[in-house]
């Protein structure tokens, strides 16, 4: 099973090294530049995760993660610069569902990753597009 990943990330060396990282591990990444061209990704297509930093070059990533959370409950990991104490609880409360401030660990990002992914695709979960009745599965985002 791979796992669709959006990106939000001004950085194309970050991205391109973080989409080779992953690929082999199931994950696809498919990365965007701006807030402008990820929401429109976003938008259109669909995705299991969403990676956000924070100094976007034409908006404010805790604008982004704010304008997502009140339209989705994709699962969203800040991965920014900025990573003090104050930042952090800021993109928390925001609806960020983990944070982890650069540089970092593609190992760690992979495990944090993971942990969301799995906390979406858990039975039970509001986030989940499966309803589960005994040994009936209905997959709604199958559905003609």
């Amino acid at each position: 099973m791979n796992d669709r990943v959006l990106m939000i990330e001004d950085d194309e060396s970050l991205s391109a090294m973080l989409e080779t990282y992953l690929a082999p591990l199931g994950i696809a990444l498919n990365a965007r530049a701006n807030a402008k061209a990820g929401l429109a990704a976003l938008a259109h297509g669909r995705y299991d995760a969403l990676i956000l930093d924070v100094m976007l070059p034409d908006a404010d990533g805790f604008d982004v993660c704010r304008r997502v959370r009140a339209e989705s409950d994709i699962p969203i990991l800040m991965l920014t610069a900025r990573g003090d104490e104050t930042d952090r609880i800021v993109g928390l409360e925001l609806g960020a569902d983990d944070y982890l401030p650069k540089p970092f660990n593609p190992r760690e990002l992979l495990a944090r990753l993971r942990a969301i992914l799995r906390r979406r695709a858990a039975p039970g979960s509001r986030a989940s597009n499966t309803w589960r009745f005994g040994r009936l599965e209905i997959d709604r985002d199958e559905r003609n």
